[in-house]
C-alpha cells in the first residue's frame, strides 16, 4: 500500500513538473482620484450599414484647467467597419495631435463642455453587436 502511494505521489510529482506554462499576463493598474467627469457614460443605438450616428457628451472638469483628447477601441464581428471620432461643438476632431482644452471649475461650479461622438458605419459592414470604449486622455 504504502509502494503504491509512493508510487502515485511520484507520478503527480512528474506530472507537474513536466508542464508547460506557455505566457503568465501581469496587468498594473494605478487608481487616481479624478477631477473630470463625463456624462452620459455609456449609450446604445442600433445602426444600418452606411449611417452615421452622432451623440453628444458633456464633459465637466471640477478642478484645473486641463487639455485632453480621446482615443476609441471597437469590438465586434469587423472593427474596422465602424469608424468614430469626437469632435468639438465647431466640427474640430479632437485627438491626440489636435486636444481640447477643458476650462477650470470648482465642486460647486464645474465647467462644462460639450462634445459630439461621430461613429459611422461602413456601407459593407457585418452585422453583429459591437462595442466602442471611448477614453478621455490628459497630456
Amino acid at each position: 500500500m504504502r509502494k503504491g502511494v509512493a508510487l502515485l505521489l511520484l507520478l503527480l510529482i512528474g506530472a507537474a513538473a513536466g508542464a508547460i506554462y506557455h505566457f503568465t499576463v501581469r496587468g498594473n493598474v494605478k487608481v487616481n482620484e479624478t477631477e473630470i467627469v463625463v456624462s452620459p457614460q455609456s449609450f446604445s443605438a442600433e445602426l444600418r450599414a452606411g449611417t452615421i450616428y452622432v451623440k453628444k457628451l458633456t464633459v465637466k472638469n471640477y478642478g484645473s484647467e486641463r487639455e485632453v483628447y480621446f482615443e476609441y477601441v471597437v469590438e465586434g464581428p469587423d472593427p474596422e467597419d465602424i469608424d468614430v471620432e469626437v469632435h468639438d461643438v465647431h466640427g474640430n476632431t479632437i485627438s491626440k495631435s489636435n486636444k481640447l482644452l477643458i476650462p477650470s471649475g470648482t465642486r460647486d461650479n464645474p465647467s462644462e463642455v460639450d462634445v459630439n461622438v461621430h461613429v459611422e458605419v461602413d456601407e459593407n459592414a457585418i452585422s453583429g453587436d459591437y462595442d466602442i470604449y471611448i477614453m478621455l486622455k490628459e497630456t
